[in-house]
């Protein structure tokens, strides 16, 4: 935009002649000129045109100038007001300065450099106020800018905050179940002694009794039950050791999935859950770190075991994909997964349950194993009647030759592949 465009000004009377002379001194100058021959036309044409500022004769038939100036006010309340009159009408255009914000007043005759310099001075002041406007909306969009980004940030520290407590707690559960397990270990090492010497001293008993003694038949049932207490502290010594994460060998996921339940059989029998196992006989030994597995089947047991409250059947089942891949699954009849959490259950932290009944780390953990033993783990979809974790490892983890042939619970081929 030039000099020329960016101001305009509104010269007002109703003498032709006076409107030639003003517009004559005042054509050279940087702004717009337009004119009117009084008070009803110019607010016409200011219903069209917007300007900056107003020379108007204050005597003029029909609307005066300080009335015509008090409308226009109304229509451009930041346009400069400036009334030209002469003496005989000084009184009047006094009192028009305190009522329509007068800025100045000229007398006829005019003073041609008077008239240019007030002119001039009037818009300079049309300038800065405008730009003090400009500069006041700037500065109140930027509070409410800066008043946005400090309420975002208030949520944003406390929501760290939260994580930040939530992460130091779960470091403090973490730090308590290592501890845990030193002192399983330490403790299944203390039991192993004495439960060995039961067994042997109860199987060298028996030897020396007839089968038919009920002396016998009670030193049989001491040693079972000796001998079943003794594969518990055998799987809490092996969920103790740490392992190294690298170390993989051929495992029998049947066996793992056994060795869970004999640790945790008491929430099924407490719950009254029914575990069984559905592995296909062509199923064969994973070459996985076993300390792990055992670590996932846990997670994912416990799991399904806490969200079935009323009870039913948990089914562990082993087959082989389309591509030959090997397919684990951990099939429950809870509640299920709503399908808008469905991809959020592997996250860190993440938890549906209580507070203080979930760590929501199990899943995760789950899922970070079964990433590095290049397998994938998901929810399976679209399930009305329970919940389904799939995992699925490359068929380059397979070892032959495959188990032998296990007894099948009565799954249908649907179920052992996923269906």
């Amino acid at each position: 935009m030039s000099a020329a465009e960016k101001f305009t000004v509104l010269l007002v009377d109703d003498e032709d002649n006076v409107l030639k002379s003003l517009h004559r001194v005042l054509r050279r100058e940087p702004y717009r000129l337009l004119t009117a021959a009084g008070g009803a036309e110019a607010l016409e044409l200011l219903a069209r045109e917007p300007v900056q500022l107003i020379v108007s004769d204050q005597r003029m038939p029909g609307m005066s100038g300080t009335e015509f100036l008090a409308r226009a006010r109304e229509l451009f309340p930041d346009a400069i007001r400036i009334i030209l009159t002469g003496f005989s009408d000084l009184k009047t255009a006094e009192e028009a300065i305190n009522r329509v914000e007068i800025y100045r007043f000229l007398f006829k005759p005019w003073n041609d450099e008077d008239l240019k310099a007030t002119i001039n001075q009037g818009l300079g002041k049309w300038s800065l106020e405008h730009e003090n406007s400009r500069l006041l909306r700037e500065l109140a969009e930027k509070n409410r800018e800066l008043n946005e980004w400090n309420h975002t940030l208030e949520k944003k520290v406390e929501e760290r905050t939260r994580a930040l407590k939530e992460a130091e707690s779960q470091m403090v559960q973490a730090e308590k179940m290592a501890s845990l397990g030193v002192l399983a270990g330490g403790v299944a090492h203390e039991l192993n002694n004495p439960l060995g010497g039961i067994i042997g001293i109860s199987q060298l008993l028996i030897l020396d009794l007839p089968e038919e003694d009920q002396l016998g038949q009670d030193l049989r049932t001491i040693n079972k039950a000796a001998v079943h207490c003794s594969e518990i502290v055998k799987n809490l010594l092996r969920f103790s050791r740490k392992g190294a994460p690298e170390l993989r060998e051929p495992v029998d996921m049947a066996r793992i999935v056994t060795e869970v339940e004999l640790l945790i059989g008491h929430l099924f029998r407490n719950g009254n859950i029914e575990l069984r196992q559905e592995f296909r006989s062509d199923f064969p030994l994973l070459c996985v770190n076993p300390p792990q597995m055992r670590q996932v089947m846990l997670n994912l047991l416990v799991n399904a075991q806490q969200a079935m409250k009323a009870g039913g059947i948990l089914t562990v089942r082993g087959c082989r994909g389309m591509a030959d891949d090997l397919v684990l699954e951990v099939e429950d009849q809870g509640p299920g997964i709503p399908p808008a959490i469905a991809g959020k259950v592997f996250d860190p932290f993440f938890t549906t349950k209580p507070e203080g009944q979930g760590t929501g780390l199990g899943l995760s953990v789950t899922y970070r194993i079964v990433s590095e033993h290049g397998g994938r783990i998901e929810v399976v979809p679209d399930k009305t009647d329970g919940a389904c974790i799939r995992m699925t490892f490359p068929a380059s983890l397979a070892h032959s030759p495959a188990v032998p042939p296990r007894p099948m619970s009565g799954a249908s081929p649907a179920q052992l592949h996923g269906g």
